[in-house]
């Protein structure tokens, strides 16, 4: 060590006492902090490139699934509103309305497996976070009323203005169309509202019929106009219904002759829970949720 502080000192005309303090406070803060400057380069290229790893929608449905979990009081209730952050280029990108669909079937489908409730109706909503996190910050809330303008994406972001040229007043001689971004918005919010149909759970018998759980009402019975028609001399011409109550299904006797069994209890009308057998007749079904 002296050697080296003497030939920089004799190279660089430096004072001998100066480079020797200068090397030796080095070495003690090196000692002192255990420093790795390899380890702590990869690591911050390592953080660098996390920060920017794109979220997929996989993680959104999951993130999402956590909270509905997360949330679920003693009285096995569970918010009906769900805002999700995200960083605004991931917002932008998964602001599909296939994707806002799969939300909303993920929270259902939550809420059953979870064997809890929901009251009023659902509202996912995916907006874009102040401070550019690239995490997934997701806040829940119970609401009376849901606002179904706002209920997907805030139509009036930076997407629309990055994708349309705005009216600028000037004159063009080539044939670039020219769309003013106000009247876009006012057709936008006039456009009726389409009811979106989800695919929450199945009554199946697993040999030749099945059936698809939404919200509608579904009949069960030997009648051929049923949406679940049972070819089975035990059962009425209808035996029985499911109706969709709280986001849950409740499947209802109506009023049958041999009646209506679940998990082989004989039953009125009880929540289904994912994995349920139902007899009716000589018939069993499974109820699951998808």
């Amino acid at each position: 060590m002296y050697e080296m502080c003497y030939n920089l000192s004799d190279n660089f005309n430096l004072n001998l006492a100066s480079v020797m303090s200068f090397i030796l406070c080095y070495n003690i803060f090196k000692e002192a902090t255990n420093l790795n400057f390899a380890s702590v380069i990869s690591g911050q290229l390592a953080n660098l490139f996390q920060r920017r790893g794109e979220v997929n929608p996989n993680e959104l449905i999951k993130a999402l699934e956590r909270e509905v979990a997360k949330q679920k009081t003693k009285d096995r209730l569970v918010p009906n509103s769900y805002t999700i952050y995200l960083c605004e280029e991931d917002c932008y990108r998964l602001s599909a309305a296939r994707l806002i669909k799969a939300l909303h079937e993920a929270v259902e489908r939550k809420v059953i497996r979870e064997n809890c409730f929901m009251d009023g109706e659902l509202s996912v909503k995916i907006k874009k976070m102040s401070d550019g996190d690239n995490a997934i910050v997701i806040e829940s809330a119970y609401v009376d009323e849901v606002n179904q303008e706002v209920d997907t994406i805030n139509l009036e972001n930076d997407v629309l203005s990055q994708t349309l040229i705005q009216n600028s007043g000037g004159k063009d001689t080539d044939d670039t169309i020219i769309a003013d971004k106000t009247k876009i918005i006012k057709t936008m919010r006039i456009s009726p509202t389409r009811k979106i149909e989800y695919n929450l759970a199945v009554i199946s018998d697993f040999k030749t019929a099945e059936v698809i759980c939404g919200e509608k009402q579904i009949y069960l019975g030997r009648k051929e106009t049923n949406d679940f028609v049972l070819d089975d001399d035990g059962a009425s011409r209808i035996h029985a219904y499911i109706s969709y109550e709280r986001h849950r299904h409740i499947l209802h006797d109506a009023g049958s002759l041999n009646g209506t069994l679940v998990n082989k209890k004989p039953i009125s009308s009880c929540e289904l829970k994912d994995g349920d057998k139902i007899l009716i007749g000589n018939t069993t079904l499974t109820y699951k949720v998808l």
